[in-house]
Protein backbone atom coordinates (compact mmCIF):
# COMPACT_ATOMS: atom_id res chain seq x y z
CA UNK A 1 0.00 0.00 0.00
CA UNK A 2 1.30 2.93 -0.75
CA UNK A 3 0.60 6.20 1.67
CA UNK A 4 0.59 9.56 1.16
CA UNK A 5 2.62 12.21 3.26
CA UNK A 6 0.77 14.14 6.01
CA UNK A 7 0.21 17.57 5.90
CA UNK A 8 0.62 19.42 8.82
CA UNK A 9 -1.25 22.40 8.37
CA UNK A 10 -4.41 23.26 6.51
CA UNK A 11 -4.65 21.97 3.00
CA UNK A 12 -7.18 22.47 0.24
CA UNK A 13 -8.95 19.81 -1.69
CA UNK A 14 -10.75 16.73 -2.77
CA UNK A 15 -10.03 13.41 -1.20
CA UNK A 16 -7.28 11.17 -3.67
CA UNK A 17 -5.11 8.79 -2.76
CA UNK A 18 -4.26 5.40 -3.65
CA UNK A 19 -4.06 1.93 -2.14
CA UNK A 20 -2.40 -0.01 -4.06
CA UNK A 21 -3.08 -3.89 -4.49
CA UNK A 22 -1.64 -6.59 -6.16
CA UNK A 23 -4.54 -8.48 -8.02
CA UNK A 24 -5.09 -12.46 -7.10
CA UNK A 25 -2.82 -15.20 -8.30
CA UNK A 26 -3.91 -17.71 -10.59
CA UNK A 27 -4.11 -21.40 -9.83
CA UNK A 28 -2.46 -22.96 -12.70
CA UNK A 29 0.82 -24.39 -11.91
CA UNK A 30 3.40 -26.22 -14.11
CA UNK A 31 6.98 -27.89 -13.60
CA UNK A 32 10.24 -26.49 -13.93
CA UNK A 33 13.19 -28.61 -14.73
CA UNK A 34 13.48 -28.29 -11.07
CA UNK A 35 10.67 -30.08 -10.71
CA UNK A 36 9.62 -27.26 -8.29
CA UNK A 37 6.01 -25.38 -8.50
CA UNK A 38 5.45 -22.12 -10.56
CA UNK A 39 2.96 -20.41 -11.31
CA UNK A 40 1.54 -20.65 -15.06
CA UNK A 41 0.82 -16.80 -14.97
CA UNK A 42 2.35 -14.16 -12.71
CA UNK A 43 1.28 -12.41 -10.49
CA UNK A 44 -0.30 -9.72 -11.62
CA UNK A 45 0.75 -6.66 -9.61
CA UNK A 46 0.73 -2.56 -10.68
CA UNK A 47 1.69 0.15 -8.32
CA UNK A 48 -0.48 2.73 -9.60
CA UNK A 49 -3.89 0.23 -9.76
CA UNK A 50 -5.85 0.62 -6.48
CA UNK A 51 -9.39 -0.27 -5.28
CA UNK A 52 -11.40 1.81 -7.20
CA UNK A 53 -9.78 1.29 -10.61
CA UNK A 54 -11.48 -1.35 -13.24
CA UNK A 55 -7.93 -3.18 -13.40
CA UNK A 56 -8.76 -4.16 -10.06
CA UNK A 57 -11.85 -5.55 -10.39
CA UNK A 58 -11.40 -7.95 -13.30
CA UNK A 59 -11.47 -11.17 -11.09
CA UNK A 60 -14.00 -9.69 -8.63
CA UNK A 61 -17.59 -9.37 -8.05
CA UNK A 62 -20.51 -8.31 -6.25
CA UNK A 63 -23.46 -9.29 -5.05
CA UNK A 64 -26.80 -8.05 -7.05
CA UNK A 65 -29.38 -9.04 -4.98
CA UNK A 66 -32.16 -7.43 -3.39
CA UNK A 67 -31.74 -8.45 0.36
CA UNK A 68 -29.07 -11.48 1.01
CA UNK A 69 -27.86 -14.01 -0.47
CA UNK A 70 -26.94 -17.84 0.49
CA UNK A 71 -23.12 -18.77 -0.05
CA UNK A 72 -23.25 -22.56 0.23
CA UNK A 73 -20.92 -25.36 0.16
CA UNK A 74 -21.31 -27.27 -2.76
CA UNK A 75 -23.12 -26.11 -6.52
CA UNK A 76 -26.50 -27.06 -5.81
CA UNK A 77 -29.57 -24.87 -3.74
CA UNK A 78 -29.51 -28.07 -1.61
CA UNK A 79 -25.90 -27.38 -0.22
CA UNK A 80 -25.17 -26.28 3.34
CA UNK A 81 -25.36 -22.34 3.75
CA UNK A 82 -21.55 -21.28 4.44
CA UNK A 83 -22.81 -17.94 5.18
CA UNK A 84 -24.79 -14.82 3.58
CA UNK A 85 -23.70 -11.87 1.34
CA UNK A 86 -25.84 -8.90 1.46
CA UNK A 87 -26.02 -6.24 -1.99
CA UNK A 88 -23.29 -4.44 -3.25
CA UNK A 89 -20.70 -6.91 -1.13
CA UNK A 90 -18.11 -7.67 -3.28
CA UNK A 91 -15.92 -11.68 -3.68
CA UNK A 92 -13.18 -12.87 -5.21
CA UNK A 93 -14.33 -14.96 -8.23
CA UNK A 94 -12.36 -18.56 -7.87
CA UNK A 95 -14.44 -20.29 -10.77
CA UNK A 96 -17.94 -21.50 -12.23
CA UNK A 97 -19.93 -24.67 -12.21
CA UNK A 98 -22.73 -24.80 -14.28
CA UNK A 99 -25.03 -21.81 -13.03
CA UNK A 100 -22.97 -20.90 -9.79
CA UNK A 101 -19.73 -19.41 -9.24
CA UNK A 102 -17.29 -20.03 -6.87
CA UNK A 103 -16.18 -16.84 -4.32
CA UNK A 104 -14.72 -16.04 -1.23
CA UNK A 105 -15.40 -13.01 0.24
CA UNK A 106 -14.22 -12.32 3.66
CA UNK A 107 -14.44 -15.55 5.67
CA UNK A 108 -16.52 -17.78 3.35
CA UNK A 109 -15.49 -19.36 0.61
CA UNK A 110 -18.75 -21.45 -1.15
CA UNK A 111 -21.27 -21.17 -4.32
CA UNK A 112 -23.54 -18.71 -5.45
CA UNK A 113 -25.97 -18.55 -7.87
CA UNK A 114 -24.03 -16.56 -10.83
CA UNK A 115 -27.06 -14.75 -11.43
CA UNK A 116 -26.89 -13.50 -7.81
CA UNK A 117 -23.57 -11.63 -9.25
CA UNK A 118 -22.48 -8.57 -11.43
CA UNK A 119 -18.61 -8.94 -12.43
CA UNK A 120 -15.62 -6.71 -13.35
CA UNK A 121 -16.21 -3.41 -13.94
CA UNK A 122 -20.21 -3.69 -13.02
CA UNK A 123 -19.27 -5.18 -10.02
CA UNK A 124 -16.79 -1.83 -9.56
CA UNK A 125 -19.86 0.22 -9.97
CA UNK A 126 -22.51 -1.12 -8.11
CA UNK A 127 -20.05 -1.36 -5.18
CA UNK A 128 -19.55 1.74 -5.21
CA UNK A 129 -23.42 2.74 -6.06
CA UNK A 130 -23.93 0.76 -2.62
CA UNK A 131 -21.11 1.57 -0.28
CA UNK A 132 -18.46 3.85 -1.73
CA UNK A 133 -14.85 3.44 -1.27
CA UNK A 134 -13.53 4.02 2.51
CA UNK A 135 -11.02 6.43 3.04
CA UNK A 136 -9.36 8.32 6.30
CA UNK A 137 -7.99 12.32 5.98
CA UNK A 138 -4.37 11.68 7.05
CA UNK A 139 -3.75 15.93 7.54
CA UNK A 140 -4.46 18.17 10.83
CA UNK A 141 -7.19 19.38 8.72
CA UNK A 142 -8.18 18.87 5.26
CA UNK A 143 -10.43 21.55 3.38
CA UNK A 144 -13.85 19.83 1.75
CA UNK A 145 -14.52 22.30 -1.32
CA UNK A 146 -17.39 22.54 -3.57
CA UNK A 147 -15.44 21.90 -6.98
CA UNK A 148 -11.76 20.21 -7.87
CA UNK A 149 -9.77 23.08 -7.26
CA UNK A 150 -8.28 24.96 -4.63
CA UNK A 151 -10.13 28.31 -5.90
CA UNK A 152 -13.33 26.82 -4.96
CA UNK A 153 -15.05 27.85 -1.40
CA UNK A 154 -14.30 25.62 1.12
CA UNK A 155 -17.67 24.00 1.91
CA UNK A 156 -16.25 22.16 5.41
CA UNK A 157 -13.36 20.49 7.08
CA UNK A 158 -12.35 17.32 8.14
CA UNK A 159 -9.62 16.56 10.33
CA UNK A 160 -7.09 13.92 10.91
CA UNK A 161 -8.63 10.70 11.22
CA UNK A 162 -11.48 11.30 9.75
CA UNK A 163 -13.79 8.37 7.79
CA UNK A 164 -14.87 9.76 4.36
CA UNK A 165 -16.94 7.98 1.42
CA UNK A 166 -14.91 8.25 -1.85
CA UNK A 167 -17.46 8.11 -4.80
CA UNK A 168 -14.53 8.84 -7.76
CA UNK A 169 -11.14 10.08 -8.45
CA UNK A 170 -10.70 13.05 -10.47
CA UNK A 171 -7.47 15.12 -11.54
CA UNK A 172 -5.88 14.14 -8.09
CA UNK A 173 -8.99 14.89 -5.89
CA UNK A 174 -11.92 12.47 -4.51
CA UNK A 175 -15.59 13.30 -4.91
CA UNK A 176 -16.72 12.23 -1.64
CA UNK A 177 -20.59 11.66 0.02
CA UNK A 178 -19.79 14.48 3.06
CA UNK A 179 -23.53 14.67 4.96
CA UNK A 180 -25.50 13.65 1.96
CA UNK A 181 -24.02 16.31 -0.25
CA UNK A 182 -21.22 15.59 -3.09
CA UNK A 183 -18.28 17.64 -2.40
CA UNK A 184 -14.49 17.28 -3.21
CA UNK A 185 -11.40 16.58 -1.01
CA UNK A 186 -7.67 16.75 -2.02
CA UNK A 187 -6.42 13.05 -2.87
CA UNK A 188 -3.19 13.68 -1.65
CA UNK A 189 -4.34 13.70 2.19
CA UNK A 190 -6.37 10.60 2.09
CA UNK A 191 -5.80 7.28 2.63
CA UNK A 192 -7.65 4.82 0.33
CA UNK A 193 -8.93 1.68 2.85
CA UNK A 194 -9.46 -1.57 1.73
CA UNK A 195 -13.12 -3.22 0.55
CA UNK A 196 -14.66 -3.86 3.97
CA UNK A 197 -17.90 -5.04 2.72
CA UNK A 198 -18.07 -8.81 2.51
CA UNK A 199 -19.95 -12.21 3.29
CA UNK A 200 -20.83 -12.69 6.89
CA UNK A 201 -21.50 -16.43 8.60
CA UNK A 202 -25.24 -16.67 9.43
CA UNK A 203 -24.31 -15.79 13.23
CA UNK A 204 -22.77 -12.56 12.39
CA UNK A 205 -25.67 -12.05 9.99
CA UNK A 206 -28.27 -12.44 12.53
CA UNK A 207 -25.96 -10.40 14.52
CA UNK A 208 -26.18 -7.28 12.26
CA UNK A 209 -29.92 -8.20 11.97
CA UNK A 210 -30.32 -6.87 16.13
CA UNK A 211 -27.83 -3.94 15.29
CA UNK A 212 -29.77 -2.66 12.68
CA UNK A 213 -33.10 -3.00 14.78
CA UNK A 214 -31.52 -1.23 17.56
CA UNK A 215 -30.17 1.83 15.35
CA UNK A 216 -33.43 1.99 13.62
CA UNK A 217 -35.00 2.36 17.25
CA UNK A 218 -32.50 4.95 18.45
CA UNK A 219 -32.95 6.86 14.91
CA UNK A 220 -37.07 7.01 15.69
CA UNK A 221 -36.03 8.49 19.23
CA UNK A 222 -33.52 10.72 18.19
CA UNK A 223 -35.93 12.27 15.17
CA UNK A 224 -38.92 12.03 18.02
CA UNK A 225 -36.25 14.14 20.49
CA UNK A 226 -35.59 16.60 17.93
CA UNK A 227 -38.99 17.39 16.93
CA UNK A 228 -39.59 17.95 20.46
CA UNK A 229 -36.49 20.29 20.39
CA UNK A 230 -38.01 21.83 17.22
CA UNK A 231 -41.13 22.89 18.72
CA UNK A 232 -39.29 24.34 21.92
CA UNK A 233 -37.21 26.32 19.59
CA UNK A 234 -40.44 27.25 17.59
CA UNK A 235 -41.99 28.63 21.58
CA UNK A 236 -38.35 30.26 21.70
CA UNK A 237 -38.13 32.33 18.61
CA UNK A 238 -37.48 35.76 19.22
CA UNK A 239 -39.55 38.65 17.62
CA UNK A 240 -36.89 41.60 16.89
CA UNK A 241 -37.46 45.00 15.05
CA UNK A 242 -35.56 45.06 11.23
CA UNK A 243 -32.46 46.60 12.83
CA UNK A 244 -31.66 44.51 15.52
CA UNK A 245 -32.02 41.78 12.34
CA UNK A 246 -29.74 43.64 10.07
CA UNK A 247 -27.35 44.32 13.12
CA UNK A 248 -27.27 40.41 14.01
CA UNK A 249 -26.66 39.79 10.29
CA UNK A 250 -23.85 42.15 10.12
CA UNK A 251 -21.97 40.47 13.05
CA UNK A 252 -22.47 37.18 11.66
CA UNK A 253 -21.12 38.27 8.44
CA UNK A 254 -18.01 40.05 10.48
CA UNK A 255 -17.43 36.78 12.73
CA UNK A 256 -18.21 33.94 10.69
CA UNK A 257 -18.49 35.46 7.17
CA UNK A 258 -16.16 32.76 5.60
CA UNK A 259 -17.88 30.08 8.00
CA UNK A 260 -20.24 27.15 6.90
CA UNK A 261 -24.23 28.15 7.53
CA UNK A 262 -23.55 25.98 11.10
CA UNK A 263 -20.66 28.65 11.80
CA UNK A 264 -23.06 31.48 11.34
CA UNK A 265 -26.03 30.45 12.99
CA UNK A 266 -24.06 29.92 15.61
CA UNK A 267 -22.71 33.29 16.18
CA UNK A 268 -25.90 34.32 16.31
CA UNK A 269 -26.83 31.64 19.09
CA UNK A 270 -23.85 33.37 21.08
CA UNK A 271 -25.44 36.73 21.09
CA UNK A 272 -28.75 35.10 22.18
CA UNK A 273 -27.44 33.23 24.70
CA UNK A 274 -26.01 36.55 25.75
CA UNK A 275 -29.40 38.19 25.70
CA UNK A 276 -30.53 35.52 27.67
CA UNK A 277 -28.36 36.07 30.47
CA UNK A 278 -28.25 37.76 33.40
CA UNK A 279 -25.06 38.56 33.07
CA UNK A 280 -25.13 40.53 29.84
CA UNK A 281 -27.33 43.04 28.33
CA UNK A 282 -30.73 41.89 28.05
CA UNK A 283 -30.58 43.80 24.33
CA UNK A 284 -29.29 42.65 20.70
CA UNK A 285 -27.32 45.57 19.78
CA UNK A 286 -26.59 46.53 23.12
CA UNK A 287 -24.73 43.28 23.53
CA UNK A 288 -22.94 43.67 20.24
CA UNK A 289 -22.48 46.92 21.17
CA UNK A 290 -20.87 46.35 24.52
CA UNK A 291 -17.87 47.47 25.40
CA UNK A 292 -14.68 45.37 24.74
CA UNK A 293 -16.54 42.06 23.49
CA UNK A 294 -17.27 41.96 19.53
CA UNK A 295 -14.34 43.69 18.02
CA UNK A 296 -16.42 44.70 14.72
CA UNK A 297 -18.41 46.72 16.89
CA UNK A 298 -15.30 49.15 17.71
CA UNK A 299 -13.20 48.50 14.91
CA UNK A 300 -15.50 49.99 12.26
CA UNK A 301 -15.57 46.54 10.21
CA UNK A 302 -19.27 46.30 11.61
CA UNK A 303 -20.20 49.91 10.68
CA UNK A 304 -19.41 49.23 6.90
CA UNK A 305 -21.31 46.04 6.93
CA UNK A 306 -24.34 47.78 7.80
CA UNK A 307 -23.55 50.42 5.32
CA UNK A 308 -23.24 48.38 2.89
CA UNK A 309 -26.21 45.94 3.68
CA UNK A 310 -25.24 42.09 4.82
CA UNK A 311 -24.90 39.32 2.67
CA UNK A 312 -28.11 37.25 2.00
CA UNK A 313 -26.51 34.18 3.57
CA UNK A 314 -25.80 35.75 7.05
CA UNK A 315 -29.39 37.41 7.05
CA UNK A 316 -30.65 33.77 7.11
CA UNK A 317 -27.87 32.78 9.27
CA UNK A 318 -29.53 35.26 11.68
CA UNK A 319 -33.31 34.64 11.07
CA UNK A 320 -32.50 30.94 12.22
CA UNK A 321 -30.68 31.64 15.11
CA UNK A 322 -34.32 34.32 16.17
CA UNK A 323 -35.88 31.18 15.17
CA UNK A 324 -34.37 29.42 17.49
CA UNK A 325 -31.85 27.13 15.58
CA UNK A 326 -28.80 26.77 18.04
CA UNK A 327 -25.92 24.48 17.69
CA UNK A 328 -23.81 25.44 20.17
CA UNK A 329 -26.19 25.16 23.42
CA UNK A 330 -25.43 27.64 26.21
CA UNK A 331 -22.31 28.77 24.78
CA UNK A 332 -21.57 32.49 25.64
CA UNK A 333 -18.06 33.04 24.01
CA UNK A 334 -16.29 31.84 20.34
CA UNK A 335 -12.81 32.38 19.54
CA UNK A 336 -11.02 31.60 16.35
CA UNK A 337 -7.71 29.40 15.97
CA UNK A 338 -7.41 26.35 18.34
CA UNK A 339 -9.13 26.46 22.03
CA UNK A 340 -11.19 24.44 23.91
CA UNK A 341 -15.17 23.78 23.72
CA UNK A 342 -17.33 22.84 20.66
CA UNK A 343 -15.53 23.79 17.12
CA UNK A 344 -17.07 24.76 14.14
CA UNK A 345 -15.11 25.54 11.02
CA UNK A 346 -11.96 27.77 12.47
CA UNK A 347 -13.88 28.57 15.39
CA UNK A 348 -14.11 26.86 18.96
CA UNK A 349 -17.39 27.80 20.90
CA UNK A 350 -17.61 27.88 25.34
Amino acid sequence: MRRRSKNAAIVGGAVALSLMMAAPVYAGTEKNDKNTSVNARETWEQENVSVMDTEFWEDKAAANVQTYGNIRTSASDKGQVAGVILPGCQADVLGTVGGWTRIRSGKITGYIETESLVFGEEARVHYKNVYGFDGTVTADVLNVREEATTESPIADQETEGSDVRILEEKDGWYLVNHEGRELYMSADYVELGELSHVAMTEEEYEAYQQRLAQEEAARQAEEARQAEEAAQAASRSVSVSGSDLDLLAALIQCEAGGESRTGKVAVGAVVLNRVASPSFPDSISEVIYQSGQFTPAYSGALANVLAAGARSDCYEAAQAALNGENPVGSCLYFNSGYGQGIQIGYQHFY
